[in-house]
């Protein structure tokens, strides 16, 4: 199981697949596990490395705060472990701050950039219902199950057709998130990150190619979020996916991997 070092903490990767480098940030308390439903077609064409970030998975759970900042050089200690020179970057929520920061601090490290339903925060961050936020906040003293809890956050995570519709593949999505449940004291250090986020006013400093991912029915990371990211990064691309909530690489993974290969593909 390869490891690597950044800043007090030992953080657990994986490669799979080869050719171009692909590194994948996975969001707010999720594992590596999450990407199931997209790395197996990604590592078809590319060498594909997953990572858990620090307070969730197989990685450690230091108790000093954590930065969106900090996460990003953990980022960049993985492509260091993985002999990386630079690569393309796919983050999603979270994993898309950490990769905003990480392409402003090391543009030289970042092909082309993927940002999947994300924010740059800031003053211009359009929040989440009241009632979302204080779900958010609760789940850190909450004394449920991690299945419990998964199941509760269900209508934050998706449309409410797909909970309606297809509740079978909710059902696997959380069956893998609880292999290696987070826990408490790291899902609020993680968030606490995220809260602090902002790199608004720098998104025109961003200059690798970008494609930005939005689902028209994300609760979680409204989707004007996603429309600010490609108005304000220069040149950027941006999908809709329609009626998705926040998990859109769930709600329409084929849709999602094919536009994720032809973006990367045009950028050879």
């Amino acid at each position: 199981m390869p490891t690597t070092k950044s800043n007090g903490a030992e953080l657990y990767f994986e490669v799979h697949g080869q050719g171009e480098p692909l590194l994948l940030i996975m969001g707010l308390s999720h594992n590596s596990l999450s990407w199931f439903r997209t790395l197996p077609e990604l590592a078809k064409h590319y060498k594909v490395i997953i990572f858990d970030n620090r307070g969730c998975g197989k990685s450690e759970t230091p108790t000093t705060p954590y930065s969106i900042e900090l996460m990003a050089e953990d980022a960049r200690a993985v492509l260091d472990a993985a002999e990386v020179d630079s690569a393309h970057v796919y983050g999603i929520s979270m994993g898309g701050m950490i990769a905003q920061r990480l392409t402003l601090l090391y543009p030289e490290r970042v092909k082309s950039l993927v940002l999947g339903c994300t924010t740059a925060g800031g003053p211009n961050h359009v929040q989440p219902p009241m009632e979302v936020s204080m779900q958010m906040m609760a789940r850190a003293n909450s004394q449920a199950t991690p299945e419990e809890m998964a199941w509760e956050a269900a209508p934050i995570l998706y449309s409410s057709s797909f909970i309606e519709t297809k509740r079978d593949l909710i059902a696997e999505d959380i069956k893998k998130r609880i292999e290696i449940p987070t826990s408490p004291q790291g899902y609020m250090l993680q968030l606490q990150a995220c809260l602090g986020h902002n790199t608004d006013e720098e998104l025109s400093q961003i200059k690798c190619p970008t494609l930005v991912i939005h689902g028209d029915a994300d609760v979680l990371v409204p989707y004007p979020n996603g429309q600010n990211l490609a108005n304000k990064i220069p040149n950027a691309e941006f999908i809709t996916v329609p009626g998705a909530g926040h998990i859109y690489t769930s709600e329409a993974a084929e849709l999602v991997n094919n536009k994720l290969l032809e973006f990367l593909g045009s950028q050879k």
